[in-house]
């Protein structure tokens, strides 16, 4: 979380010391949103895991 804390802290202060010009919002954006992908994949396949074994389990 503190990678996370850092990483906002950079994007931001390059954010204000340069101007807003081309896609800048979209790279912000792209950037908060890496971390909530990751652990919705990790998640996923955590679940999809833990269902298949639960299947493989009551079909023996």
């Amino acid at each position: 979380m503190a990678e996370l804390d850092a990483l906002i802290k950079v994007v931001f202060m390059s954010f204000k010391v340069s101007e807003a010009k081309g896609n800048q919002l979209a790279t912000i954006s792209v950037y908060l949103n890496t971390p909530i992908i990751a652990v919705l994949l990790a998640v996923g396949f955590l679940l999809g895991s833990v269902l298949f074994a639960g299947i493989l389990l009551i079909a023996k």
